[in-house]
């Protein structure tokens, strides 16, 4: 006996947009310790090209909250009507953090500030890879069964 799935009411949720604030909140938390642990390992923080000279904790917090509340919102909204797109934004937000790696170590003063903001990096893709996971598809699967959309063959 096996298990067909004939096709069901997609419901309008690919995920929860409290994922994203979860997920932001972590993000920023871990950032914040991996900046604090990078100043007291020596980094000076301190960038010879780019927007800053000198990058501080709250532009870590402000480079981290408003990507993540607006893209989280727009993913949130393209994912509702088409909710593939939910995994091409996970991975897109994940290539955009580890190729910016590269950007951070090469206009970095020191090696600890380069490598600092490369772990804030790998966090932040793996933050966001989490907070748009499409974590709602068992629900609807789930959902649909119990429609008895579920039909075992």
């Amino acid at each position: 006996m096996t298990a067909h799935v004939q096709p069901y009411k997609k419901f309008k949720m690919p995920f929860n947009y409290v994922q994203v604030v979860i997920a932001t909140f972590g993000a920023v938390i871990t950032s914040i310790f991996v900046y604090f642990v990078s100043e007291a390992a020596g980094a000076s923080m301190y960038f010879s090209g780019g927007l800053f000279t000198h990058l501080t904790f709250g532009e870590i917090v402000g480079f981290i909250v408003l990507p993540f509340a607006v893209l989280g919102f727009i993913t949130f909204l393209i994912g509702r009507s088409r909710p593939g797109f939910c995994k091409i934004a996970q991975w897109i937000g994940v290539a955009v953090a580890v190729l910016s790696i590269a950007n951070a170590i090469l206009y970095a003063a020191d090696p600890a500030s380069g490598i600092g903001l490369a772990v804030i990096h790998l966090v932040v893709g793996a933050s966001w890879y989490l907070a748009v996971n499409n974590s709602n598809k068992k629900y609807n699967e789930e959902a649909a069964a119990s429609q008895g959309e579920l039909v075992a063959t």
